[in-house]
């Protein structure tokens, strides 16, 4: 009989309150409390020893309980669309998570103990109050998505060469003035918007980035862009609306597949995009 009991508590993995889920704190898996206008997340949620997937999103919730660190088996942390104004500094603790959504909230730092999520692979912040990322975030060496948009980044640590596994980053709407000098190192990123900062230049190193399908450079304030572009075999897509730039560099002609040009609002002569057009002769190219 009381095993019957026990099949029939595990029967339904999910929870949708947490004093269902603490009734049964062995059986459940996934804990969703998205929307219900929680200010509060108790500390008794560290008593879910198998919960892999925690949904809170979308409630009123401004600071987080340090026990939420003691998840062990989690794997997917959805705290967007909160009031959150810090995390647990401990957060680092959470060694099996692989995706963190923590965007539009009021986060004004990521604790440095980020650097121990050692099998995030998607970082969501945007919408949020960060004014720099913490060194710790090279540390972070599965990581393959990272969107920190419409935030108020200065710059960036120079320790983003080490995350070899980036494929998509989202820098745009920030305040940044530079970029990492060693960009180039990330060999797999394949999407890079940095749209809408004050960029005036972009690091030489750009061209290593060989698998390079979307570069968004867009809003800024660049002159030119780098003449090793060339060596970006993989472009499809290049945007580079409402900048100052006067022409594209020669080597473009060495990118056999890129499709689509987008450099609306900027300075080229009629003989720079002559020449732009004759260089690029697959792509189609949008001055206007």
């Amino acid at each position: 009989m009381q095993g019957n009991t026990c099949l029939a508590q595990c029967a339904t993995p999910t929870a949708f309150t947490l004093p269902d889920a603490l009734s049964r704190p062995g059986c459940v898996r996934e804990l969703n409390v998205r929307g219900q206008s929680l200010e509060l997340l108790p500390a008794s949620v560290g008593q879910l020893p198998h919960l892999q997937r925690l949904y809170a999103h979308e409630n009123h919730l401004r600071q987080l309980p340090e026990a939420l660190t003691q998840l062990d088996s989690l794997r997917v942390l959805f705290l967007n669309k909160n009031s959150l104004l810090t995390l647990p500094t401990t957060i680092g603790q959470l060694h099996r998570l692989q995706q963190l959504q923590i965007d539009q909230n009021n986060l004004t730092e990521l604790p440095p103990s980020i650097g121990g999520l050692d099998s995030l692979r998607f970082l969501v912040g945007g919408y949020n109050n960060f004014t720099s990322l913490p060194d710790q975030l090279g540390e972070l060496a599965a990581l393959e998505y990272v969107d920190v948009s419409n935030n108020q980044l200065l710059f960036l640590p120079e320790s983003m060469r080490k995350l070899g596994s980036l494929r998509y980053v989202y820098l745009n709407d920030n305040k940044l003035q530079r970029l990492p000098s060693q960009l180039g190192a990330l060999g797999k990123l394949e999407e890079l918007n940095v749209s809408n900062n004050q960029l005036e230049q972009l690091p030489a190193s750009l061209g290593g980035c060989q698998a390079l399908k979307v570069l968004i450079v867009s809003g800024n304030q660049l002159t030119a862009l780098p003449k090793h572009l060339g060596r970006l075999q993989n472009l499809e897509i290049l945007i580079a609306n409402d900048n100052q730039l006067t022409a594209l560099p020669r080597s473009v002609r060495k990118l056999k597949k890129l499709k689509t040009v987008i450099v609306k609002n900027n300075a080229f002569t009629p003989e720079a995009r002559r020449q732009a057009v004759a260089a690029l002769p697959g792509a189609t190219l949008y001055f206007q």
